[in-house]
């Protein structure tokens, strides 16, 4: 996979963020992805940065991120922060499945899903993993700590992300995440990781909407919620908020005001 990630004039200091996108290819998912990358004020390419990947970039959630990311009330907890936004080209609703619904678990086993255009977040992950962060890494001088955020079936693939181990992200951000989907069968991963793990290091935030009963979110959200607090996992620091009145995308704005704000990066 050849990418260029950063033009040279991006690398200069900005009195204010800049952000550039590009098409690249992933060897691994066989397909091609827009790619935002949104640079703090002032940035020097001898400092150390942490980096946030979000899902979406080119959706009204990525929007959203690069709009607030702006706002001054963030600048000092995102002075460090380079945000990287991967968005689908294409069909996006069949996309999304496949690259942020997990395979299926049963009797302990992961089911290989035939379907092509759906169940293949472990593709997806390992393209973050093996492919995405590696050239982060060689284009910017990074401290080694990444955040994943993701919306609706981004954020079932943020809770995805925590159950894979060794961990490389530091903090997981769920934002109405579709826990349902697969018949709620993220719940039977994460019990069989439970039994397996009774660690996880890191912080997760996980938020949905009082309006979200329709779409099985805030239910499959509660029951998670309920889940994760019973297993006490050893230094995993949990934030669960729902926000009075929201629905699916009312969640967007004011969980994002919550993690931009006090979220480690």
């Amino acid at each position: 996979m050849s990418i260029l990630l950063v033009p040279a004039l991006l690398l200069a200091c900005s009195p204010k963020r800049d952000f550039t996108s590009q098409t690249i290819f992933s060897d691994l998912v066989k397909d091609s992805f827009e790619l935002y990358i949104d640079l703090p004020p002032g940035f020097k390419q001898s400092k150390e940065y942490s980096i946030a990947l979000y899902m979406d970039a080119n959706l009204k959630m990525g929007k959203e991120l690069r709009e607030q990311i702006k706002l001054p009330v963030y600048q000092q907890n995102l002075e460090n922060v380079i945000f990287v936004g991967i968005g689908h080209i294409g069909n996006y609703r069949v996309l999304r499945r496949r690259d942020f619904i997990p395979p299926v678990v049963e009797d302990g086993d992961t089911t290989i899903n035939s379907d092509e255009n759906f169940g293949h977040a472990d593709v997806f992950y390992s393209f973050l993993s093996q492919e995405l962060i590696p050239l982060l890494e060689q284009q910017f001088n990074t401290n080694k700590r990444y955040t994943i955020i993701g919306h609706s079936f981004g954020g079932l693939f943020s809770f995805y992300c925590l159950l894979n181990q060794p961990a490389i992200f530091t903090n997981y951000v769920a934002l109405s995440p579709s826990l349902w989907a697969n018949y709620r069968n993220y719940f039977e991963q994460e019990k069989l990781f439970y039994l397996q793990n009774k660690k996880i290091t890191g912080n997760l935030y996980h938020s949905c909407g009082t309006m979200e009963w329709i779409n099985k979110v805030l239910y499959s959200s509660r029951d998670m919620r309920d889940s994760i607090n019973s297993r006490n996992y050893r230094n995993l620091r949990y934030t669960y908020q729902e926000h009075q009145g929201k629905n699916h995308n009312g969640v967007v704005p004011v969980s994002l005001e919550y993690v931009l704000a006090n979220l480690p990066f």
